[in-house]
C-alpha cells in the first residue's frame, strides 16, 4: 500500500485528528485518537475546593473550577510565569461559596487588570492570561460590578456584652454599611460602637421625636468614648443599619444612621477626629444574644 497514506496528525482546539492514514492499518487507532481528544475537550468540569483565607493558583487549576468557601475575607493570588509555566490563553475559573468576599492579588512581576472585581457569596469570575505575566479578571456574575458587596458576616454568641469584628475594613473599599439583624437583648438597650482601640474623640449629634409626648429631642456628645447610638436591642429583636465613611483611609471617620431608641426614633451623624486607619470595630452597650452582624463595602467604581 502507498506509504504516503501512513498516519499523520494535526491539532485543532485541543483535539488531535489524523491527517492521513493507511485505512487498513491505522483506521481503528485514529478513531480512538479522535474519541479521546473529544472526551477530553468536553469532559465534565472538576473542582478544586479551597476553604482557607489565602490561595495561590496552580497549573492544575486550568480546566477546573476553584471554589472558595470561608466566612472571612480571602485573597487569591496569580503567581508569575517564573513560578508556573502558564500556557498561552490560560483561563482560571473561580466561584465563591463562602460568606467572606474574595479579592485577587498579583504575584511578583504580575500585572492583573481589573482587580477591583471582588466576589461576594455565589459570584463567579474568570481570570484570563493575556500575556507572559498579564492577566485580566472578568466577572461572570455579581462580584463587585456595582452597589454593595458583603465583606464579612459574624454571628453573635450567647449573653455577650460586646462583640468585636476584625478584618472589617481594608483598602478595597472606602465606605461601608454595618447591619445587625435578629437576636435579642435582655432589656431595651442602645448599642454603642468603638473603632479599634480608640476610646476618645467621638463627636455626634442626634435629632428625633419622642413617641409618648410627641415632642422633638436633640442629643449632642463631645469627645466621648464611643458612638453610643448606632442601633437598639430589645427582647423582641435587635437592629443596626449604619453607614461608615473612610474607616480604613487616613482621614476622619464619619458615621450616619437612623436608629430607634427606647422611646423615640432618631437620625445620628458623627465624626471621629483622628486620621487612624481602622480595620476592626466593637459593638457594646448591653447584654444581647444571637443575631448576625454583616459588613458591606460600597463599590468604588
Amino acid at each position: 500500500m502507498d506509504g504516503s497514506l501512513m498516519s499523520g496528525t494535526t491539532t485543532y482546539f485541543g483535539i488531535t485528528y489524523p491527517t492521513s492514514t493507511d485505512l487498513v492499518k491505522d483506521g481503528a487507532s485514529n478513531m480512538q485518537t479522535i474519541a479521546t481528544g473529544f472526551d477530553s475537550a468536553v469532559a465534565i468540569p472538576t473542582y478544586n475546593a479551597q476553604t482557607g483565607t489565602t490561595y495561590t493558583f496552580a497549573l492544575t487549576d486550568i480546566g477546573k473550577t476553584v471554589t472558595a468557601s470561608n466566612a472571612g475575607a480571602s485573597t487569591y493570588t496569580i503567581p508569575p510565569q517564573a513560578s508556573v509555566v502558564w500556557p498561552t490563553g490560560a483561563t482560571l475559573e473561580i466561584t465563591n461559596l463562602g460568606a467572606g468576599v474574595v479579592t485577587f492579588a498579583a504575584g511578583a512581576g504580575v500585572t492583573v487588570t481589573n482587580t477591583a472585581v471582588t466576589l461576594a457569596q455565589y459570584a463567579s469570575a474568570a481570570l484570563i492570561r493575556t500575556g507572559s505575566n498579564a492577566w485580566t479578571v472578568t466577572s461572570r456574575s455579581g462580584g463587585g460590578a456595582s452597589g454593595l458587596t458583603l465583606v464579612k458576616a459574624q454571628t453573635i454568641g450567647t449573653s455577650v456584652t460586646s462583640v468585636t469584628v476584625t478584618d472589617a475594613f481594608s483598602a478595597t473599599y472606602d465606605n461601608y454599611v454595618i447591619t445587625l439583624a435578629g437576636g435579642a437583648a435582655t432589656a431595651n438597650i442602645n448599642f454603642s460602637m468603638q473603632l479599634g482601640s480608640t476610646t476618645t474623640g467621638y463627636y455626634y449629634n442626634a435629632s428625633g421625636a419622642i413617641w409618648a409626648t410627641n415632642t422633638s429631642n436633640f442629643i449632642v456628645g463631645n469627645n466621648v468614648a464611643n458612638w453610643p447610638f448606632v442601633g437598639t436591642g430589645r427582647t423582641t429583636g435587635c437592629q443596626i443599619a449604619a453607614t461608615i465613611n473612610s474607616p480604613f483611609l487616613s482621614k476622619n471617620t464619619t458615621i450616619f444612621n437612623p436608629f430607634i431608641a427606647n422611646d423615640a426614633s432618631y437620625s445620628m451623624n458623627g465624626i471621629l477626629s483622628d486620621t487612624t486607619s481602622y480595620t476592626a470595630f466593637t459593638l457594646g452597650g448591653g447584654t444581647f444574644t444571637g443575631g448576625t452582624i454583616r459588613v458591606y463595602g460600597y463599590q468604588n467604581s
